[in-house]
């Protein structure tokens, strides 16, 4: 990214394109059928008649299940999680920047679980989509080495912590694992997770005052 803000790689908008109205369409037929089918059990003719299209224009717009997960991949960065990624990145108090770390852990499980359950799930047995699962990941690890590295520069960091520890324990916390244990296992609100998130991120990044 060109700006001082960077922004996680491989989101934009597309709202910035100029994309054909089936897709969107097509993507919530998909992600609706794969909640209630599975990925395995949706095929691309159920998907098109949920949607209202013929086959033929599910593939010309996408050619596979797995690129219509990409495309949810990239919805999902683009629409809830580089809007708060930029806004934390202008803060000058650290301890809103990573309260904005959380609100993304907290805002991509809350909003997009079914597709991260997807992703892992099939992506074992599925090539296509475990590159995928690699791009989610890929995404989400460049934007808190981000976030570190920021961190670092300006000296928030505690002693003895560098970007690179910083952003394993970001990894750690803000993680769908976490969200999994905390909010699917055990039952916490969303407002629970994501400030307790930050609250453990602040502990253990930063600097005593």
């Amino acid at each position: 990214m060109k700006s001082a803000v960077k922004t996680p790689r491989g989101a934009k908008s597309r709202r910035q394109t100029r994309e054909p109205p089936g897709r969107p369409a097509i993507a919530v037929a998909a992600r609706k059928l794969f909640v209630e089918r599975g990925y395995a059990g949706t095929t691309i003719e159920a998907i098109a008649q949920e949607a209202g299209y013929a086959a033929p224009t599910v593939y010309f717009h996408f050619g596979s299940k797995a690129a219509i997960v990409g495309y949810l991949i990239d919805e999902m960065e683009a629409g809830d999680i580089v809007p708060v990624f930029q806004k934390a990145m202008q803060q000058t108090n650290p301890l809103r920047m990573l309260e904005g770390t959380a609100r993304i852990a907290r805002i991509s499980c809350e909003k997009w679980w079914d597709v991260f359950q997807v992703v892992r799930s099939a992506g074992r047995a599925d090539a296509a989509l475990s590159e995928a699962s690699k791009k989610l990941d890929s995404g989400r690890l460049y934007g808190l080495r981000v976030f570190a590295e920021a961190l670092e520069r300006s000296g928030h960091l505690r002693a003895g912590l560098d970007a690179t520890r910083a952003t394993d324990i970001m990894w750690a916390l803000a993680s769908e694992d976490t969200y999994q244990r905390l909010v699917v296992e055990r039952g916490w609100t969303q407002d629970e997770f994501e400030g307790w998130v930050g609250n453990c991120l602040k502990r253990e990044l930063l600097r005593r005052r």
